[in-house]
């Protein structure tokens, strides 16, 4: 989540008119009961908003379909935790679930939402408390917004803070796309920043489209302030206070967006956020850097690597001199596609920067992992094929070993 000069603690309004009451309860649904006093205005919707493009039609032979069977005596057989959908984190698809109206597994697309309810977070602007208890990995509720390009989201962040918004709640979604809950949203926006939070987001496929949704970490009960880490780094923009409470509280949060930096002391109006000279802790710090080729690309710094090529001469063996040189080969080849992967995705891995390395899509992790785990096989062949035949050479096949002449020792019989 980005934030032009704090963390975005929401502070937007649920409905257009007002009523004398600070409160505002919210139904399993997400819809609410009475109207709120005195938060900006926002469009509430219950679904994600798609303007820049069309919604994805799922197609028959996307759809995943889980083997679970209902059983009257046992609720967990319809799609619970056992699920093959469920454990994958992808929402069954109507029509198509063994368990037809039993299944559980259709949560995002039924709104089953836990109950909470609106109220102001002294010096954090509005919070969101749960008004019933809800029990560790329980579906909250999505996080809902505007989808919009990466690109999008960038122009947008930087518009919100020419415009004077303190507060900008743009998510990332996958490696191309973002939720922009800042105009249109639902009450996910007001959960608030916690350096030990309760909840955490997890992003589902739910019928093709990917969603994010908020979970509970542990058992959370009635009367408690529902939280989540917004996984903020600082990049040397205008630092922020943090004001969790937390026992581990980190001290600040991050910067403001890609762009727009400065480094002063800026004190807000009505807030006891602040924006300080001084480095925040090293937990915070910046990242590391990538070292620039000649080309302009990046590339990790490179280590000690072993030449193949010359300790195959010591080898004694012909065979042993071909494995080597094979494991070298596959080496390269291994080194080659993780550069090549690299290339693609780095535009994507950029965009996090300005929300933290721990939100970098699934899609995109994968890749990476995938070309990371080739190399580093192609490296472990390498290394222990030449240290299995320095240590341990070949030994000559029983034809070759013929005996001396005249000696009675070594005579076949």
């Amino acid at each position: 989540m980005s934030s032009s000069s704090q963390a975005p603690a929401a502070r937007r309004t649920l409905n257009r008119g007002r009523v004398a009451s600070s409160l505002c309860h919210i139904d399993p649904q997400g819809q609410s009961d009475q109207q709120i006093e005195g938060v900006p205005e926002f469009i509430h919707i219950n679904r994600n908003d798609f303007s820049y493009r069309k919604h994805i039609k799922q197609k028959e032979n996307d759809i995943a379909i889980c083997e679970c069977k209902y059983k009257a005596n046992d609720p967990d057989s319809a799609c619970g935790e056992r699920c093959w959908n469920v454990l994958t984190s992808i929402e069954c698809t109507p029509r198509y679930c063994p368990c037809s109206i039993h299944c559980k597994n259709q949560r995002f697309q039924k709104r089953e939402y836990a109950k909470t309810k609106l109220f102001r977070a002294e010096g954090r602007g509005w919070g969101l408390l749960a008004t019933e208890n809800i029990k560790a990995g329980e579906f909250v509720m999505e996080y809902c917004g505007e989808v919009i390009s990466r690109t999008e989201a960038r122009g947008r962040s930087q518009v919100y803070v020419s415009q004077g918004l303190k507060d900008v709640y743009i998510i990332p979604l996958n490696a191309r796309e973002c939720i922009d809950a800042t105009k249109k949203g639902n009450l996910a926006r007001f959960i608030n920043h916690s350096c030990q939070p309760n909840c955490e987001t997890m992003k589902w496929s739910v019928l093709g489209e990917d969603r994010v949704g908020i979970f509970a970490l542990r058992n959370i009960s009635v009367g408690t302030e529902l939280t989540y880490s917004y996984n903020f780094e600082w990049y040397s923009g205008a630092k922020v206070r943090c004001l969790c409470g937390a026992t581990r509280c980190s001290g600040f949060l991050g910067g403001k967006p890609c762009g727009f930096q400065e480094d002063s002391f800026a004190w807000e109006k009505n807030n006891e956020r602040y924006s300080g000279g001084d480095k925040p802790s090293s937990s915070l710090g910046p990242k590391k850097r990538l070292k620039h080729d000649h080309n302009g690309g990046s590339r990790p710094l490179p280590g000690k690597q072993v030449d193949a090529k010359y300790v195959a001469q010591f080898l004694a063996s012909k065979e042993a001199q071909e494995e080597v040189l094979k494991n070298e080969e596959e080496r390269k080849e291994a080194l080659s596609h993780l550069a090549s992967v690299y290339r693609e995705i780095e535009p994507a891995i950029e965009d996090h920067d300005m929300y933290g390395p721990a939100n970098v899509p699934t899609d995109v992790a994968e890749q990476w992992i995938g070309a990371s785990c080739r190399k580093l096989k192609a490296e472990f062949n390498l290394h222990s094929s030449i240290i299995r035949n320095l240590i341990c050479p070949p030994q000559r096949a029983p034809e070759d070993a013929k005996p001396s002449a005249g000696d009675p020792d070594h005579e076949i019989k």
